[in-house]
């Protein structure tokens, strides 16, 4: 790209992003950091996204206002945490956030608007910061319409986003949407009529989602409201006994159990951010993650590639073929996703041969290889003999390679010496080390094809 550059660059709304609402991917959208001051936030709010400085439920008619406008679109988040011109890494208690009750929260957005809104939220921990973040799902019954008013809230008023605001709706979104909503409810009704068709109209039988009551030619019968809310359908294809969606099963004669038998959880689920320092140091400390899956896809958001992906393959029991179908699913604009496939599918190992010639480089590597293998490395080596030693790593057999003694050794140098620019940079040789061993110890590790 020489020196051009894209003043404000347009980020994709969240249906171009094709995972859950609180993937890595998402969430690197929304916290894409500044290079120069990692403090600072670079994406700007938009017609899926706002920012408040803090959490604060004295404010809860302005949250539901903001909550109905993304419901009215495409969806969207409110992150908490993030201070406001400039966008800033504030973080927020995580108390105070998971503290309120889910279920207030929906009787006050019941409380003000209809239809109901559909939403959910999580403590992102980010930079030893934690951000509360709830996102909006765009509602299947539009317009969301206010029924009463507040400090903030107008009775009868349709909100909407506009390009980083809230703001009431006008003419030309009011029939755009009311045209989407006709089109979507007649594709639906032909939709329930082919299956009607297709099973018969006297062995077909109508849900009613909201009352529960069931009913059929034959008989009706009616599920507890308290179950409703519950009840999740599988779609097609994508049912998994461990991994998917609770269903509700009916055989036979159905028995209703009473609300007592079903008790709501108030604990915020938490997530992590991960970035390069994650994936460098959970490697070098050797950690079991609880989501290494997410490691790897990971990789193909950062600005190198270069980075640990057999271990955590190999502990989330991912084959080669499985890790580079996950990949290619990705959409990462980056291009270390397509240098992480190459890298894998041809199995680069990132060794060194033995030097033959004698020059002063080549017997610096051979000299720090001997002290590696005796374990006699210099505490305090400056960074031109840090890269040798590097690179002296890449010349040490499989046999000869001791994580006890090098692992901690790479820790040390990665914590002090990472980040140091210009002639004395190690960067890019500690990285291939890591890859280096990567390759070589946990390979052999991951499942096989």
């Amino acid at each position: 790209m020489g020196k051009t550059s894209i003043k404000n660059p347009p980020l994709p709304s969240p249906q171009v992003l094709t995972n859950a609402p609180f993937s890595q991917e998402r969430l690197n959208e929304i916290f894409k950091t500044s290079s120069i001051n990692p403090q600072r936030v670079m994406t700007r709010e938009n017609s899926w996204l706002e920012f408040k400085q803090n959490f604060n439920w004295k404010s809860r008619d302005e949250y539901a206002r903001t909550f109905a406008a993304f419901a009215n679109t495409k969806g969207g988040y409110v992150v908490f945490g993030i201070g406001d011109k400039p966008h800033t890494l504030l973080g927020i208690n995580p108390d105070e956030f998971e503290k309120i009750d889910p279920a207030v929260i929906t009787g006050e957005l019941n409380n003000y608007f209809s239809p109901e809104l559909a939403w959910e939220n999580r403590i992102f921990e980010f930079q030893g910061m934690s951000f509360g973040i709830i996102y909006i799902y765009e509602s299947r019954e539009k317009p969301i319409i206010a029924t009463k008013n507040g400090t903030n809230i107008s009775e009868g008023l349709i909100y909407y986003r506009y390009r980083g605001r809230t703001e009431k709706i006008r003419y030309a979104e009011l029939r755009n949407l009311l045209d989407e909503q006709r089109k979507m409810d007649q594709e639906l009704l032909l939709k329930h009529l082919t299956q009607i068709k297709k099973y018969g109209v006297a062995n077909v039988g109508i849900f009613d989602l909201n009352s529960g009551i069931v009913t059929g030619s034959k008989n009706s019968f009616i599920i507890d409201e308290s179950l409703l809310p519950k009840l999740k359908f599988i779609k097609e294809g994508q049912f998994h006994e461990t991994k998917g969606s609770p269903t509700l099963k009916l055989m036979g004669d159905l028995i209703t159990a009473g609300s007592t038998m079903i008790q709501p959880t108030k604990e915020t689920e938490r997530i992590r951010g991960i970035r390069t320092p994650d994936i460098i140091e959970e490697f070098l400390d050797r950690k079991d993650v609880k989501e290494p899956k997410e490691y790897i896809n990971q990789i193909c958001f950062e600005s190198s590639s270069l980075l640990p992906v057999y271990y955590y393959m190999s502990l989330a029991r991912l084959s080669k073929m499985n890790t580079v179908k996950t990949i290619s699913e990705l959409q990462s604009r980056s291009p270390s996703k397509q240098k992480l496939l190459k890298r894998i599918e041809n199995e680069e190992d990132f060794k060194l041969n033995t030097p033959q010639k004698e020059t002063e480089k080549s017997l610096n590597k051979l000299r720090f290889k001997e002290q590696i293998l005796r374990k006699q490395i210099d505490d305090n080596l400056q960074p031109v003999d840090i890269r040798f030693a590097l690179q002296a790593i890449r010349l040490v057999p499989k046999k000869n390679i001791n994580l006890g003694y090098l692992l901690p050794l790479l820790k040390k140098w990665y914590q002090s010496y990472y980040t140091l620019k210009g002639k004395n940079s190690v960067a890019v040789d500690l990285r291939m080390a890591i890859c280096y061993i990567d390759y070589t110890m946990f390979r052999d590790k991951i499942a096989k094809d």
